[in-house]
């Protein structure tokens, strides 16, 4: 007859270690991937909110030295913006900046090129 052989409790711990060694890297992971979202998410919403000014700005009209700066709350973070002008080389156009910063998560630059009235 013979006898059933399980694993021993040596077996069992070197298992268990190669386990946990193997959860605490994917969890490492893990971490780094919500990370990276989150500071995705901050740029698309950055991006959005320089979008809306440069437009909100070329409805408005372009006004030699103007600088203009503002905050507000989207949801649980501060979205700061600052819109300015910068001369150009050539005569006929201005360029228009907007820098976008959301929560702590970096800033975010965009400008465009317009015609002088």
């Amino acid at each position: 007859m013979a006898q059933a052989r399980g694993f021993t409790l040596i077996e069992t711990l070197v298992a268990l270690a190669i386990a946990a060694t193997a959860l605490i890297a994917l969890m490492g992971r893990l971490g780094a991937s919500s990370e990276l979202q989150r500071k995705l998410i901050a740029q698309a919403v950055a991006v959005d909110e320089a979008r809306n000014l440069l437009t909100q700005d070329m409805l408005k009209g372009y006004v030699a030295g103007d600088e203009r700066r503002g905050a507000h709350m989207l949801g649980d973070r501060e979205v700061r913006w600052r819109l300015w002008s910068e001369r150009t080389m050539s005569g006929q156009l201005v360029r228009r900046n907007v820098q976008v910063a959301v929560g702590r998560d970096g800033e975010f630059r965009l400008f465009v090129y317009r015609r002088k009235p």
